[in-house]
């Protein structure tokens, strides 16, 4: 009878935990430190920049030409693996937090990008669990390592990379378990970070081992806005106050899509702007920065049809493409894999051709290419076990590739 009693409490303490958040949010309590390691790795790395740069301009071609708006049968989901990097404590005792907390804390990220509320824009992006591991074997989509022994973490925390506090070293800390980045959004909960000087940090999407992002213990919960902030940064939406200097000057606005966030429905401001009137401009919806998720103001509670279109066109782009056609989730999940028992897609992602693979059975039938609005791009037939079909001349983005008696089974092939 207990345990009966337990699940429907637990339950209701989620769904209200969740109904108060959809009315207010919580905004940051300290400081992201995705600033500092990206200003700094532009600085020092120049292979970075250039990443960082390519991915602005087919992030930047892909919203002016609209090839965002990725096919919307269904809503995507992105697979998941949280690692708890703990100090050997108890499961549910400090910061080896419990599931049931790390459940919330992604039940709570896609109220938020589900707009839930109704304040913002509804990204259509869902974040689960991952249910399958790199192997193929059942998971519940949380690691759990304990990082004591590794120099400095347990007095400090984690250090990012570039930073001089005496936390232990980053790549040090992910190396304790991480997977990989193509098929799942690596998340690391940590005991500190610097001293309690961050609350957590994300990585742009330029891909490597350790993409992901870093989040204290304390803030992987369901009623914070640090979890949306950083996967925000994630799928590479800056600060709305970004270019203030630090705090110190109005960002430049001459061209909203080259300056500051790079959106043009949220207003710039500086950092500590939150008041009822945005004193760098007049012009835009202020509620749009002053409540966005991407700001450190007290209430956080939307994303915007700028943000949206953003990050759309950041899952397209680059090393998040990958993401949409993981299996990491499972069947519940995006599952129209490249694959069929009688035939295989392969690569895919692919850049200037992919070769379907097909039984025997398969010679003579019809294939056909879709772009997301449902527009034939290519056609042909089967001639043998292995037909190369080229995409040289397609855009980059997502296309629908159909084989098979009457083209009834469907499978979505990235095109990079």
């Amino acid at each position: 009878m207990k345990n009966q009693m337990k699940k429907p409490a637990n339950f209701i303490l989620l769904i209200i935990s969740l109904l108060l958040f959809q009315i207010h949010g919580m905004g940051q309590s300290a400081e992201c430190a995705t600033d500092y390691i990206h200003n700094n790795l532009m600085q020092t790395d120049s292979d970075y920049r250039k990443q960082i740069n390519l991915l602005e301009s087919q992030v930047e071609a892909n919203v002016q030409s609209h090839k965002n708006r990725i096919t919307r049968s269904k809503i995507y989901n992105i697979p998941v693996v949280v690692h708890v990097i703990h100090l050997g404590e108890l499961i549910a005792t400090g910061t080896n937090i419990s599931d049931l907390q790390i459940q919330q804390a992604i039940a709570g990220l896609n109220t938020r990008f589900r707009n839930v509320n109704g304040l913002g824009v509804d990204i259509e992006l869902e974040f689960c669990l991952a249910s399958k591991d790199p192997n193929g074997n059942s998971t519940n989509g949380i690691n759990r390592v304990n990082g004591s022994s590794v120099l400095n973490y347990s007095a400090n925390g984690i250090k990012p990379t570039g930073n001089t506090c005496n936390g232990a070293v980053e790549t040090a800390i992910k190396d304790l378990s991480r997977w990989p980045v193509s098929d799942y959004y690596n998340i690391w909960v940590v005991s500190e970070i610097c001293n309690g000087g961050f609350v957590g940090y994300a990585s742009y999407p330029v891909g490597g081992l350790y993409d992901g992002l870093v989040i204290v213990s304390t803030s992987m919960t369901s009623n914070s806005g640090t979890l949306p902030h950083e996967v925000g940064h994630g799928f590479f939406l800056y600060h709305t106050f970004n270019g203030d200097g630090g705090n110190v000057s109005c960002p430049i606005d001459t061209n909203c899509l080259i300056n500051g966030d790079r959106l043009c429905d949220t207003p710039p401001h500086k950092q500590g702007d939150c008041g009822t009137t945005n004193p760098c401009t007049s012009a835009g919806v202020w509620d749009n920065s002053r409540y966005n998720y991407m700001a450190y103001c007290p209430i956080v509670n939307r994303f915007t049809k700028g943000q949206k279109d953003r990050i759309a066109a950041t899952a397209i782009a680059g090393p998040r493409a990958s993401l949409l056609t993981s299996i990491g989730c499972g069947a519940l999940g995006i599952n129209e894999i490249s694959s069929h028992k009688i035939f295989s897609i392969f690569p895919n992602p692919a850049q200037s051709a992919i070769n379907l693979k097909a039984d025997i059975t398969l010679l003579g039938s019809a294939y056909v290419v879709y772009d997301n609005t449902g527009k034939i791009i290519l056609k042909g037939t089967i001639t043998s076990e292995i037909t190369n079909i080229e995409l040289g001349n397609l855009s980059g983005g997502i296309y629908l590739f159909s084989v098979g008696e009457n083209l009834k089974q469907t499978y979505r092939v990235i095109k990079e």
